[in-house]
């Protein structure tokens, strides 16, 4: 389990959000993955973010990226 503040985890998915919806879409999601260095050359990130979209909205709410990033 991660003990990073809400507020750190707010302003890292603010940041990923980078159309200010609220919410982080795949290409956002993709982008966030290459930052973090979280995937192979060719790969993929629609697999982890169809798995980090528990509700299957197309979107990665703020409490679903809170989940998966302390699941981390």
């Amino acid at each position: 389990m991660s003990d990073i503040p809400e507020q750190e985890l707010r302003d890292n998915f603010d940041h990923f959000d980078t159309d200010g919806d609220g919410y982080i879409d795949l290409a956002e999601f993709s982008y966030l993955m290459q930052a973090l260095d979280a995937l192979e050359p060719g790969e993929s990130a629609e697999i982890g973010f169809q798995a980090i979209d528990t509700d299957c909205s197309g979107k990665v709410e703020f409490d679903e990226f809170v989940r998966w990033f302390n699941a981390r």
